[in-house]
């Protein structure tokens, strides 16, 4: 939305071979309109400065100059800038007019971002800055307003109004001023002090978060409070919001937007490659045949455990001519037995005996391994006959036993009926929020829940 104050171009003025559509939208620093490149007979975007700032010869040379070198810079994740000039007193460059919604729009419309879709676009944010940075010139206002989606998935970093040279004269950022959007400006540029590549990567982290969290991780209406806390305030925990997420992913975010500029990523290379290792691996769920398979896998060993087990004391109390082990004390260690084969070597080994011999793993929605509690809930929903086995001690052993069998083939029947009437999910899926795929998709990289 423009200011109030700051006059606007009429639909089909023209600045140079541009003619001016309609307004796009207005910043600390100008007005974007959609125009129309009558020359080459395409749409582009055409910034032009604030009347008051053009009068000023030292912005409007910095205006130029930095217009200049953001035009150095091609890479698909950047808008390319076409062309600067002056006309009708009005400094303005033409950039690449991008035909789609910001992030703040995306998100203020969809909600967070879920893992594997915020993954893609930090990536690509990322690459495109990298290649900015390579070329001398930071942005220094990366934000969402300034990450636009086009309709094919590309993500484009847009605006290099406030952008730097990083081989110009310190003072185009060392001169006081104060430039940038507050809510997403790094400590030395709160500070009105020299910044580099480390202030985007700050403003990207920030920018990161927002994604997830669907809001910004400072948000005093006070100006003086936003500058303190973004000099001073730790990053909130994005796990505060969304418990769900990996512990890894919040300390990359932490990481990204330390207040000590030396303390971050050094480039956006780095940062591409960080958020690489935090992708949400692809997952391929399992069959019926193979987690049946697997399941009698796991219940055929647990009886032959246990049965050899008890076989083993009873011989040594035969030798030993008297029974040193209490009757019902069987059912207990066979319910540890159980537990310690069915949910132990889901818990320390990441799978279980049968669901190793068919290449079978448990994963959460995202692909990182899940809890232990959660694991612990999978294995009572699976097993219920484990706990029955205590109930022995306490109640009458025949209709106990008959109950206990009769709840466990309830469960294997009622499983595989969830399994297909759900698409290949389970009761123990669904309330675990746990999925059973195949290993051959593994990424060695996955943080636990519960890390």
């Amino acid at each position: 939305m423009t200011s109030a104050a700051e006059p606007t171009l009429a639909a089909g003025s023209r600045l140079a071979h541009y003619e001016i559509r309609e307004v796009l939208g207005s910043g600390a620093m100008g007005t974007v309109y959609r125009s129309h490149d009558t020359a080459l007979d395409r749409d582009v975007a055409v910034k032009v400065l604030r009347a008051r700032l053009a009068q000023d010869p030292a912005v409007v040379e910095r205006f130029v100059r930095e217009a200049r070198a953001a035009a150095r810079v091609n890479h698909p994740n950047l808008t390319h800038v076409y062309f600067v000039g002056s006309e009708m007193g009005c400094q303005f460059f033409a950039m690449e007019f991008v035909p789609g919604a910001t992030f703040e729009q995306e998100i203020a419309a969809n909600g967070p971002m879920p893992l594997d879709r915020f993954v893609d676009v930090i990536v690509q944010s990322a690459r495109g800055l990298s290649a900015a940075h390579g070329a001398g010139v930071i942005h220094r206002d990366v934000k969402p307003s300034n990450l636009m989606l086009l309709p094919g998935g590309t993500v484009k970093v847009t605006d290099f109004g406030l952008a730097k040279s990083l081989g110009s004269d310190v003072n185009a950022s060392g001169d006081g001023s104060l430039l940038g959007t507050p809510t997403y400006m790094s400590p030395e540029q709160c500070r009105s002090r020299g910044v580099d590549a480390r202030s985007d990567v700050y403003a990207l982290g920030l920018t990161a978060w927002f994604l997830l969290a669907g809001r910004p991780p400072y948000a005093s209406e006070s100006l003086g409070q936003m500058l303190q806390d973004q000099m001073n305030t730790p990053l909130p925990s994005i796990r505060d919001v969304r418990p769900e997420l990996p512990a890894a992913l919040d300390r990359a975010l932490a990481r990204m937007c330390e207040k000590d500029p030396a303390k971050r990523p050094g480039s956006m290379d780095e940062v591409a490659d960080l958020f690489e290792s935090l992708r949400p691996r692809p997952l391929d769920p399992a069959t019926f045949a193979a987690r049946a398979s697997a399941f009698a896998v796991d219940c055929t060993l647990l009886a032959f455990v246990s049965g050899l087990v008890a076989m083993m004391m009873q011989a040594a109390e035969t030798l030993a001519g008297f029974d040193f082990v209490p009757a019902d004390t069987w059912n207990v260690l066979t319910a540890a037995a159980v537990f310690v084969m069915a949910f132990g070597s889901e818990a320390f080994l990441g799978t279980s005996i049968g669901k190793w011999m068919f290449s079978l793993e448990v994963v959460r929605a995202d692909g990182a391994s899940p809890s232990r509690p959660a694991l612990l809930a999978r294995f009572l929903l699976r097993f219920p006959f484990a706990v029955g086995l205590i109930v022995l001690v306490f109640a009458d052993h025949s209709r106990v036993r008959i109950v206990i069998a009769a709840v466990q083939l309830l469960v294997v029947v009622v499983g595989a009926a969830l399994f297909f009437a759900r698409r290949g999910r389970t009761l123990s899926d669904g309330l675990t929020k746990t999925r059973i795929v195949y290993r051959t998709s593994h990424v060695p990289s996955r943080a636990r829940a519960d890390g």
